[in-house]
């Protein structure tokens, strides 16, 4: 754990793959085309944690579904996060206490390893900060289920499988769209997440070699 770690420490350190690499798993030629990627003065700021730990040895990481509520983002997979709050220090407090709240780990136990590169969510006016953390052990979980449906874990050799990134046209909103995603065991994981999860994925894969067996 501490070789990736330390690896995956220096990597985010350099300069991010970015936009370009985020939106190759945008959705549909239309959002590709169309959708802004830089923020106007009214965007609203978010973090998400992407939270590292090892189970058997094997480095994992944690997503939510959401509940299927009245809104854009309702019913979709995301990792723990949400808006930045007047209280909050910086942009990395916004993350932990989010994944916080949202999830029940003991946040006191993470180390913070750096940030991919801010991601714009034209759908919600957001600009969204995916912050990455470790912990040397698999977190305890008490998720609030009044916020979340349920957590689910992924190992992320796994989520490095080309087989399971995949193209499938979906109804959103009721217009036919063809959606790029993670097919996680049955699991849809896309929009934002899928792009900010496939520009993780773009840095680990330059030393995949650190990745426990």
């Amino acid at each position: 754990m501490k070789r990736f770690a330390d690896f995956l420490k220096e990597e985010l350190s350099k300069e991010l793959p970015g936009t370009e690499v985020q939106w190759q798993m945008a959705s549909s030629d239309r959002m590709v085309k169309n959708f802004p990627r830089t923020p106007g003065a009214d965007a609203r700021v978010a973090a998400v944690l992407i939270l590292l730990y090892p189970i058997n040895g094997l480095i994992h990481t944690v997503f939510m579904q959401r509940h299927d509520y009245d809104g854009v983002h309702g019913g979709q997979v995301s990792f723990p996060g949400g808006k930045q709050e007047l209280s909050d220090r910086d942009i990395i407090h916004t993350a932990i206490r989010e994944a916080e709240e949202e999830t029940g780990a003991d946040t006191s136990k993470i180390r913070i390893i750096g940030k991919l590169t801010p991601l714009f969510i034209p759908v919600s006016n957001m600009i969204v900060t995916p912050v990455v953390g470790i912990m040397d052990e698999k977190p305890v979980f008490n998720h609030r289920p009044e916020e979340v449906a349920f957590l689910f874990e992924s190992e992320i050799k796994k989520l490095m499988d080309p087989s399971i990134s995949k193209t499938k046209a979906f109804e959103i909103q009721g217009e036919m769209t063809n959606i790029k995603y993670f097919d996680n065991e049955g699991i849809v994981i896309w929009g934002a997440t899928a792009m900010i999860l496939h520009e993780l994925l773009t840095i680990i894969r330059r030393g995949e070699a650190f990745l426990p067996e």
